[in-house]
């Protein structure tokens, strides 16, 4: 009995674990194998670090990153709508995505502004707009190349660009082609700096943020980008009626030319047959008069038409109300290098690498 015993406490010792499961006393030997290894290696450890963080260091030194200063604004955007079943409060829920209406073609409607805002257009007319800044005028744009980064960033290479500003504001069709090159560049960079948001689905208010390396710049371009934006909306918005309203005043002036002409031959022959009895020369009067009449009626008709297009104009007309202006001091944002961790981390890496390599072939080469 005590020898069965026996034997079965040894079949239990010595019994071999499942493939899938791990001893303590394995677990004992690999961290002390890693220990051995890294009294082996330590020193190729710390060289091959330090290399990547020299490295890491270097490159903050030579590309430090100025600070970033941003400008915000919020402003509400609301009138400028015809008449409807909802009136304007419709209208405005349309425009920001609150509708449950079918979906507007209208470039001023709901994420359609959003990039319309944002568009290269707009952005080239706010660039082309003359500013005053620090008791100077200048373009904008040309204030831009000078403050943003672009020339020691994008344009470091080039000699041209560096050297590089607008004689003067242009549209896109007098830019010469080292003008549009250079616009299309900045623009690039420009668009990755600014963003026009709808901070909260449930409200009309919008946020126009401009971020740059100037101060001055970014204030300037986001205080005028909005007006760019809403004389420009203004032009679109009231297009149409801009032109019925032209039409209209143009054919109250020819209604007044003819009228003028009638009376003035109406009085000359009043004037030349006062003493005639005859009832063809009553006629011929009667005719001028009738004629005088009818224009002067057409003429006073064309001029309240062009009165009430006028008034039309006014009530289509976009009214963005200012919310939060840009206020002084901007928001300062320093942005902290990150080659040094990066180096450090890159180093560590290939170390562990390159040990793991060489670890391997001493074990090959042992067991040959």
């Amino acid at each position: 009995m005590n020898a069965n015993s026996s034997t079965d406490t040894t079949n239990l010792v010595t019994r071999p674990l499942p493939p899938d499961q791990i001893s303590p006393k394995a677990v004992v030997l690999r961290v002390y194998q890693l220990k051995n290894v890294f009294r082996r290696n330590w020193l190729l450890l710390v060289i091959l670090t330090g290399i990547g963080a020299a490295i890491g260091f270097i490159y903050d030194i030579t590309h430090e990153k100025k600070p970033v200063y941003t400008a915000t604004m919020k402003f509400n955007l609301g009138g400028g709508s015809p008449s409807s079943a909802f009136g304007e409060l419709g209208q405005l829920a349309s425009a920001f995505g609150l509708s449950q209406a079918a979906p507007d073609a209208s470039i001023f409607v709901g994420d359609n502004f959003l990039i319309y805002a944002k568009s290269r257009p707009v952005v080239e007319k706010t660039l082309m707009k003359t500013v005053n800044i620090n008791g100077k005028d200048t373009l904008l744009v040309n204030y831009y190349i000078q403050h943003s980064g672009i020339r020691d960033e994008e344009w470091e290479k080039s000699d041209t660009l560096r050297a590089f500003s607008f004689p003067r504001a242009k549209t896109p069709k007098e830019y010469t082609k080292q003008e549009a090159i250079a616009m299309a560049q900045i623009y690039g960079r420009i668009d990755t700096e600014f963003n026009v948001t709808q901070p909260e689905r449930k409200s009309s208010f919008m946020e126009l943020r401009g971020s740059m390396q100037d101060e001055q710049l970014a204030a300037a371009f986001v205080d005028n980008h909005l007006k760019t934006i809403e004389q420009d909306y203004r032009e679109k918005q009231t297009k149409k009626t801009k032109e019925m309203s032209e039409l209209l005043t143009n054919r109250a002036d020819s209604l007044y030319r003819l009228l003028t002409g009638t009376e003035n031959r109406l009085a000359k022959y009043i004037d030349q047959n006062q003493q005639v009895v005859v009832a063809e020369g009553r006629i011929q009067e009667t005719k001028l008069s009738r004629n005088s009449t009818f224009l002067t009626t057409l003429y006073y008709q064309a001029l309240q038409s062009a009165e009430n297009m006028r008034l039309s104009m006014i009530r289509e007309a976009p009214l963005f109300t200012i919310i939060e202006p840009v206020a002084f001091p901007l928001y300062k944002e320093i942005i902290t290098p990150v080659g040094f961790q990066i180096g450090v981390a890159l180093g560590l890496l290939l170390s562990v690498i390159v040990v793991f390599l060489r670890e391997t072939f001493r074990s090959i080469m042992r067991e040959e």
